[in-house]
């Protein structure tokens, strides 16, 4: 009996060893067009040095996980695989993918202080870009790409409005979205595309 119990016990903390990790693989490997939600801000936020990292605090945004999977749904087509991205380059995505993730967003193009409605500005206001890289890239060295391209324009961005009558803080968030596609040109080649979708969201708050 005292055998049989410590084989129980064993298969039970096996089986919570399991449970527990299941579900905290930072949205990798999930299914096709699968949003990755879990920790994507955070990665980004430490990616970030200096300035853009102090000055900015990271922050999960259901708005733009479903916008960016809305975008991605509509506007994906398979030719976007076939040769366009690097293995380990992130690339600026335009056209209208993009132009439907900043509609829902309801969001400026650009992380510059002159685009966020002006220098005395009294509304929590959010710059979106968005970007491609190819899907075998893990999303962890996706965020740390995407953080180098984005630290010196969020680095220069103003925590005072320019009459003094405003301070702002800023949240970044980060919105990963995978299609996995087999080549149009290389037959029997399967891939795809991860796209990074960054939100970073200024909110004003009233000098006393």
């Amino acid at each position: 009996s005292l055998m049989l119990a410590g084989v129980m016990a064993v298969s039970m903390l096996a089986g919570c060893n399991t449970a527990s990790n299941g579900g905290n693989n930072g949205g990798e490997g999930e299914g096709e067009g699968q949003v990755s939600t879990s920790n994507s801000a955070t990665i980004l936020h430490d990616a970030m040095n200096g300035a853009a990292r102090e000055m900015t605090t990271p922050a999960a945004n259901a708005a733009l996980d479903t916008a960016l999977k809305n975008a991605v749904d509509t506007y994906f087509q398979n030719t976007e695989y076939d040769g366009v991205l690097n293995f380990d380059k992130v690339d600026t995505v335009d056209g209208k993918m993009y132009e439907a993730l900043v509609s829902a967003m309801s969001a400026k193009k650009s992380i510059n202080p002159e685009l966020y409605a002006g220098a005395n500005n009294d509304k929590v206001t959010t710059a979106v870009l968005l970007y491609a890289v190819e899907a075998s890239v893990s999303d962890t060295y996706a965020l740390e790409k995407v953080a180098d391209e984005i630290q010196y324009s969020v680095a220069g961005l103003s925590e005072t409005s320019a009459n003094g009558e405003w301070n702002y803080t800023y949240t970044v968030s980060a919105s990963i979205v995978t299609k996995t596609v087999t080549s149009s040109i290389l037959e029997g080649v399967t891939g795809g595309v991860k796209y990074i979708a960054v939100a970073v969201t200024q909110t004003p708050t009233k000098v006393v």
